[in-house]
């Protein structure tokens, strides 16, 4: 069995390859400039981060050990990196606006905040605290039969938030995407804990075929759910959690047959560092990009920026805010 506090290469290659296409899109949205299976990409990038997350799921000593540990990795790098952007006054970048976002988040319930990415940390947190007590509330029911009922009561959860995105019904700080996601990070927990997909040796013969079954789903189904405002139609309901496990399984196995690359890997560990910060890189350098280019080149050129300038910060961060970038403690457990 995989364990937490030894690193695995191939999962950081993961987490690179995940962390790859967030700034990718973010770029192509700033830019305006599309991007080859940017439908594909949609329908199993943010499922990736949860199912990801939900493989580490651990209950620690009790809810109070697992809150402030999961506070220290999620919601303080959240917490620090919303109230430190949001200072930032919109209106240099729309006049008709002027208050910070700090303010328009919670008392206007804004989903977009200037620092848009770190959504995912809150909404990640939020499902932690929920998956924590779905299986709580599962072994109380039957500890015999706890991981079906775990997996059905997630779907159930998960549909729910679903339909509300059908009908347009959005909660308040992300609640509706919590529920919709659920079944992602249910399906982590299960496929470490039972499964030997990721913890048997690579098998080149049965995971080649499987990856690219994977990849043949994903590009003839997905669809562009977009997480964030918790949007999709009744029509792709059926197909929505089958594209992004299979999206997802498509990368995990990929980066266990490749082990390691050096840079990817690298940004997959600090993909929290990456996440917080490559879109004020993009905000600053995209419209001055676009004075000179256009097209494709003016998306690539972005993206690379981006992740060049990414790079340099995470040493920066890693030393000056280690406590804020989930590198440190700063409440004690």
């Amino acid at each position: 069995m995989i364990q937490e506090k030894k690193r695995i290469q191939w999962i950081d290659l993961a987490k690179g390859f995940c962390i790859l296409l967030v700034v990718l899109q973010h770029a192509s949205e700033l830019t305006e400039v599309d991007y080859p299976l940017s439908v594909q990409a949609f329908g199993f990038r943010m499922p990736l981060y949860f199912i990801l997350s939900g493989l580490f799921f651990k209950q620690y000593e009790g809810f109070a050990g697992f809150l402030k540990r999961k506070t220290n990795k999620l919601l303080i790098p959240f917490l620090f990196f919303f109230i430190v952007t949001s200072v930032i006054p919109y209106w240099v970048l729309d006049r008709m606006q002027h208050w910070p976002y700090v303010f328009k988040f919670f008392y206007r319930e804004e989903r977009v905040m200037f620092n848009g990415p770190i959504w995912f940390l809150l909404c990640l947190f939020e499902v932690n605290m929920l998956f924590y007590f779905v299986q709580w509330l599962s072994g109380r029911i039957s500890a015999k039969h706890k991981v079906p009922i775990v997996l059905a009561l997630s779907l159930v959860i998960g549909f729910t938030g679903l339909m509300l995105g059908v009908y347009s019904v959005n909660l308040h700080l992300y609640f509706d995407t919590m529920l919709s996601v659920l079944p992602f990070f249910a399906f982590g927990w299960w496929l470490l804990r039972h499964s030997n997909v990721l913890t048997s040796p690579v098998n080149y013969k049965r995971d080649i075929p499987v990856a690219i079954g994977c990849a043949l789903v994903l590009l003839f189904f997905a669809t562009p759910v977009k997480w964030l405002v918790n949007r999709v139609t009744v029509y792709d309901l059926p197909v929505v959690y089958l594209c992004g496990i299979a999206g997802t399984m498509m990368v995990l196995l990929v980066s266990k047959m490749i082990g390691r690359l050096p840079l990817i890997s690298y940004w997959g560990r600090y993909s929290i560092m990456v996440l917080c910060s490559h879109n004020l890189v993009l905000y600053v350098m995209c419209p001055l990009l676009k004075r000179y280019l256009s097209g494709g080149a003016l998306l690539f050129v972005s993206f690379a920026v981006a992740m060049l300038a990414c790079h340099l910060l995470i040493p920066l961060m890693r030393r000056f805010l280690p406590h804020v970038t989930a590198q440190k403690d700063l409440i004690k457990v």
